[in-house]
């Protein structure tokens, strides 16, 4: 799991609610330890705490010398590759053109070295994966919470960007709790060039990232309905313990009800959610608006205890992932390889009462390929009579001759 403060990212694998509490202890602590080191001031920006570290930046809390206001100053570390500096400079540029509410503005920056930072407002309240750590959400909180992150969405969509990273690690939380948007460091213009490299969060990835096709909003559907069902149970759609076994889930594996993940979440908000987590874009609500109207819909059906009550957490249940079709094998090697939240208990037996599974007929050949093989033949069986009739002809021309 991956928990970020405006682009600075940790790791934790530690999911139960005594871990969280000794997670949480111990971020303090490690930022504590590494603000013993921080620089005194980037600019008028004075630095009163390191918040978070990730491989490309640090993030600070700063007082502005000017006016006194508090601030998060994002900074370029100095060792980072030519790779990371063009992201961060994307994020600034796209920062600056993406004027939302709900969406983190760039109140200033710098790009000159060694000092390249950017500056953005400091939101009291964390992010939603830190809220996370307590609690899950109510159906009506997470409803109200995805509507003011669909309105961020649909605007950075109309102005051609996709965010390409959502996670709840990436919306933050003012002092009232209202949800801003932050972090466009791997944000992509629509119908842009196709990426080199994949980048990304695992859990959130969409299939047709990882297949090599370009981003669209609909990619962003994809992570904004793997985020909803952590959002309610605590547990992203796929767990996995590595890179490849994450990148075989999001293409081969049907995702498991949330309901399944957290038998406390009303089985009717499991729609929507595996709505958005189709393989096919075609096959998911075409907007964040859309999914987002579609979850609100279902959270109307629910009683007023339901809407109002989160799922309690409880432990990542043993998934056993079912492939997109009989002929995937390699979903069988990851069931049955235990993961950090799932233990090994082997498959469940197949019911008595239920009918053994036939492999279906094989499909017919399209009438084009029917088509081609026939004139295949022909003009073989053709090559053959020729080379038949040629031979009998030599034969008599040698008998005559004699």
């Amino acid at each position: 799991m991956q928990g970020n403060f405006a682009g600075a990212e940790f790791k934790t694998h530690q999911k139960s609610p005594k871990k969280r509490a000794t997670r949480t202890a111990s971020i303090h602590v490690t930022m504590w330890a590494m603000s013993e080191t921080r620089p005194k001031q980037f600019g008028p920006y004075v630095v009163t705490a390191l918040l978070g570290k990730g491989g490309m930046a640090r993030v600070y809390r700063c007082t502005d010398a000017r006016n006194g206001a508090v601030v998060a100053v994002k900074v370029f570390t100095t060792d980072a590759d030519d790779d990371a500096r063009r992201r961060f400079e994307r994020e600034i540029r796209v920062m600056s053109q993406l004027h939302h509410p709900y969406i983190a503005p760039l109140l200033d920056y710098n790009l000159t070295p060694p000092m390249t930072y950017l500056v953005m407002p400091y939101y009291a309240g964390g992010t939603v994966a830190d809220t996370l750590h307590k609690a899950t959400y109510s159906p009506l909180m997470a409803s109200r919470l995805l509507t003011t992150l669909a309105h961020a969405l649909d605007y950075a969509h109309s102005q051609g960007y996709i965010h390409c990273d959502l996670k709840p690690s990436n919306f933050m939380l003012d002092g009232q709790g209202q949800v801003v948007l932050a972090d466009f460091g791997l944000a992509k213009v629509i119908g842009g060039e196709v990426p080199s490299t994949l980048t990304g969060s695992l859990p959130y990835l969409a299939p047709e990232l990882i297949s090599g096709g370009l981003p669209d909003a609909r990619s962003d559907v994809y992570a904004l309905g793997a985020s909803l069902c952590e959002i309610l149970t605590g547990h992203t759609p796929f767990d996995a313990d590595d890179t490849i076994s994450y990148l075989q889930l999001h293409r081969r594996a049907l995702p498991p009800a949330p309901s399944q993940l957290n038998p406390e979440l009303p089985p009717d908000l499991d729609g929507p959610i595996l709505a958005a987590l189709q393989k096919s874009p075609r096959d998911r609500p075409q907007s964040a608006g859309e999914f987002a109207q579609m979850f609100r819909m279902a959270v109307k059906k629910l009683t007023d205890v339901e809407q109002s009550a989160g799922a309690a957490y409880v432990e990542r249940p043993v998934i056993v992932y079912k492939p997109l079709s009989t002929t995937t094998g390699v979903l069988s090697t990851l069931n049955d390889r235990p993961t950090l939240s799932r233990k090994m208990e082997g498959r469940p037996a197949r019911k008595t009462d239920e009918a053994p599974k036939v492999a279906p007929k094989p499909a017919p050949p399209p009438p084009m390929l029917r088509r081609i093989r026939l004139t295949v033949f022909a003009l073989t069986a053709a090559v053959m009579i020729l080379v038949m009739l040629g031979v009998a002809l030599l034969v008599l021309i040698l008998r005559a001759g004699r």
